[in-house]
């Protein structure tokens, strides 16, 4: 049969069905965040990036990606200092900067900005409860050396561990070495302490002082590249919205995903195990602590 679609319109709708009323409800959330994000990094002088998918989604979309309920965002090292040390002033009503130095119980090794008014738990192994977040990466610089660059890898790989053993059910998959090896580590290592040594480890090398960034969500081969790619921020069009992307998306995106224009055959699961938008999160914990 003939058809007059090309292969990315053939594959569009080959995953139409992820695109849901849920889905474009997500997205209509998460770009109200990325607005507030805009909003206070331009009213600061703070510089962000849109980033991964969400830099993906607005140079081959305009806007989101159309089976995403996820949105990515990174700033450089002092800029997101900056954010996260002011977030309580600074960020609109509605919504909150959640982090390991500030938030009891999280397990993961950047920041999340998130709606106040919702109920959100990932696909993870972690039993935190927040608002539909975005994503926050701090962006660090990166040496040249191979030697150097992957002794700090192994340093940053051992404290990512811990972390994950600290936050997660030690009984998930029974009593044995691995339930021992968490229960140890909760012993040992306090949060704080585990978020303070991955902070040390990713501020090892300043962006001014080096020729590469690092993304640490990434491996090293696909997390580091060169500053300028990154560079000055410039403005993309975003459903509808002006928001900041990386100065050269072409070899940004390139490095990532490849062919980035063509569409997958193949998309992420869901990026959520529960989701309630029209529940504020600490109400619903309230609830839970009260069954």
């Amino acid at each position: 049969m003939e058809t007059n679609c090309n292969p990315n319109e053939q594959a569009l709708a080959l995953h139409a069905d992820r695109v849901t009323d849920e889905t474009r409800q997500v997205q209509a959330r998460l770009l109200g965040i990325l607005q507030a994000i805009d909003s206070v990094c331009r009213e600061h002088q703070l510089t962000y990036y849109l980033l991964c998918g969400t830099m993906l989604g607005a140079v081959r979309h305009k806007g989101f990606i159309p089976w995403d309920d996820d949105a990515d965002v990174g700033m450089p090292r002092e800029d997101y200092e900056t954010l996260l040390a002011h977030a309580d002033e600074w960020m609109p009503k509605g919504y909150e900067v959640v982090s390991g130095q500030s938030t009891e119980g999280y397990p993961y090794p950047f920041a999340r900005v998130q709606e106040t008014g919702s109920t959100y738990r990932m696909h993870r192994s972690y039993d935190f409860v927040g608002g539909l977040p975005v994503d926050l990466f701090p962006l660090d610089g990166m040496v040249d050396d191979g030697p150097a660059r992957r002794r700090h890898y192994r340093r940053y790989k051992r404290w990512r561990k811990v972390l994950y053993f600290i936050h997660t059910d030690p009984y998930k998959h029974g009593r044995g070495l691995r339930c021992l090896l968490t229960l140890l580590m909760r012993r040992l290592f306090s949060p704080d302490e585990v978020h303070s040594k991955l902070d040390e480890v990713r501020r090892e090398w300043s962006i001014d002082g080096t020729k590469l960034m690092a993304d640490h969500d990434y491996k090293p081969d696909k997390g580091v590249m060169p500053k300028e790619w990154y560079g000055t921020p410039v403005p993309v069009e975003f459903e509808g919205c002006r928001l900041m992307g990386v100065a050269r998306p072409d070899e940004y995106l390139h490095h990532l995903y490849g062919d980035y224009m063509q569409i997958p055959t193949d998309i992420p699961p869901q990026n959520y195990r529960y989701l309630d938008l029209d529940t504020p999160w600490r109400e619903y914990m309230k609830r839970q602590s009260n069954k």
